[in-house]
């Protein structure tokens, strides 16, 4: 098909995900392809596919030289291989941003995985005492979890998820328990996960009734906006898979209706947000008496499960 596409449009990409998952034999079945700009499938009879001279096919390969259990690539099937580029993880507060946005978790609860595993990661890549990486994707999935979960299963969780996963030994896991407990991990992430039980349990007890009538007003024009780009971009566009809200949507009502998406975010002043926002980042979150941007997606960014719990039921415009 690549093939095909390239002489038909003149270009064509190929992504090999994982290439040294490959076995010996298929590397040899690809070198054709990578230098003399043809392939020969045995599985069709010798069947002969061949780019034409004008056309181009690019082949791109990645692969994680750290992960256990892959295959050595050969030497020929290498050089073949125009540029080899090493792409090194994310710089931290970016990591903590990925985390933060794909796993829907707070802010700082991010931080503190991150930091941790950027620990344990140094001792794996300088030290060689650990033979597996702590990934991006496993910082993920674990602050999913502890997103999802009772505090309760904390300790269960970082021993399943962190301590027996990255460690092929006793020796390992208890170096890497070592490491968590020198950060105070468990600590810090449960001192964090109560305030945030906390905040949800005061918030449920003052039983908040909405009576005044400029309150009423600002949630019914809000809730006319949010629809709005409901029917235009549908519900699969408007939640994440966990039920959290996308980040499109609230820049789509800052563009499309400023004003009121301004003042119904202003409702969140009575949670002390704003006090957390000042404190973390030392900016004012009102600018010529308005709500400012940065403010907004800082909200997303650190409280994006309340922010959500704010849409859908304290002030709810859906």
């Amino acid at each position: 098909m690549a093939i095909k596409d390239a002489n038909e449009n003149g270009i064509s990409f190929i992504i090999i995900n994982e290439i040294n998952a490959i076995r010996e034999n298929e590397q040899i079945s690809l070198n054709s392809l990578l230098s003399e700009s043809h392939i020969n499938l045995i599985s069709k009879g010798f069947e002969k596919h061949e780019i034409n001279p004008e056309s181009k096919l690019v082949i791109l390969g990645t692969m994680n030289k750290g992960v256990t259990g892959i295959n050595k690539l050969q030497e020929a099937f290498e050089d073949r291989f125009i540029i080899c580029p090493e792409i090194n993880y994310p710089s931290k507060d970016k990591e903590i941003e990925i985390v933060s946005k794909i796993s829907g978790c707070n802010g700082k609860v991010a931080e503190i995985v991150v930091d941790t595993a950027r620990q344990i990661r140094k001792q794996a890549i300088q030290d060689f005492s650990l033979t597996k990486i702590f990934s991006t994707r496993l910082i993920v999935n674990f602050c999913l979890l502890i997103s999802k979960m009772p505090p309760l299963f904390l300790k269960n969780n970082i021993e399943n998820v962190i301590i027996n996963k990255l460690g092929n030994t006793p020796e390992e896991k208890k170096s890497i328990a070592m490491i968590l407990d020198g950060k105070m991990f468990e600590s810090k992430i449960r001192e964090e996960l109560h305030e945030k039980k906390q905040q949800s349990k005061l918030i449920m007890e003052e039983n908040l009734e909405i009576t005044d009538e400029n309150t009423n007003n600002i949630i019914f024009q809000t809730k006319k906006c949010f629809q709005d780009y409901i029917d235009k971009y549908g519900i699969k566009n408007t939640f994440r898979y966990n039920g959290f809200v996308m980040w499109k949507v609230l820049h789509w009502m800052w563009m499309h209706n400023r004003k009121t998406f301004q003042q119904y975010i202003k409702l969140t002043e009575m949670f002390n947000l704003p006090h957390q926002y000042k404190k973390e980042t030392d900016k004012t979150h009102i600018y010529n008496g308005d709500i400012t941007l940065s403010y907004i997606r800082w909200i997303y960014q650190n409280n994006l499960e309340f922010l959500t719990k704010i849409i859908k039921e304290i002030f709810p415009i859906m």
